[in-house]
């Protein structure tokens, strides 16, 4: 994981592109890969085709959680984190007593979990 720390936030972009960017779902996906879960970005697709970063509303991210997912009432190891800031949708990835997320700096950190407050979800 510790060659994803670091990248920087761009709408759309992946780590497996090469680009040296990547975006919260697609880092979601990347670590849950590596973690030989579900990658799921199929199903999420529909988001870069009808929005981009600036009409993207917080709100559809969680509903889409609620519709794929199963909320949890505590971390698991790779589940996913709707982080708790309303003003802009972002999603991490619980990993070994942490989360990997895109921080407000827009670079993907890793940090202590208790640090980061979010909801968390399960998708299969």
């Amino acid at each position: 994981m510790n060659d994803l720390i670091g990248l920087e936030y761009q709408w759309g972009a992946s780590f497996a592109d090469g680009s040296g960017y990547t975006d919260c779902f697609q880092l979601v996906c990347e670590v849950r890969k590596r973690l030989g879960l579900s990658d799921y970005s199929s199903k999420f697709e529909w988001a870069y085709d009808s929005y981009t970063q600036e009409t993207f509303k917080p709100i559809r991210l969680a509903k889409w959680l609620l519709q794929t997912g199963r909320r949890l009432t505590l971390p698991e190891h790779g589940a996913v984190a709707l982080l708790a800031d309303a003003t802009s949708p972002a999603l991490g990835s619980v990993v070994e007593g942490g989360i990997v997320f895109i921080a407000p700096g827009k670079r993907v950190v890793r940090a202590p979990l208790p640090f980061v407050p979010a909801y968390y979800f399960w998708i299969d």
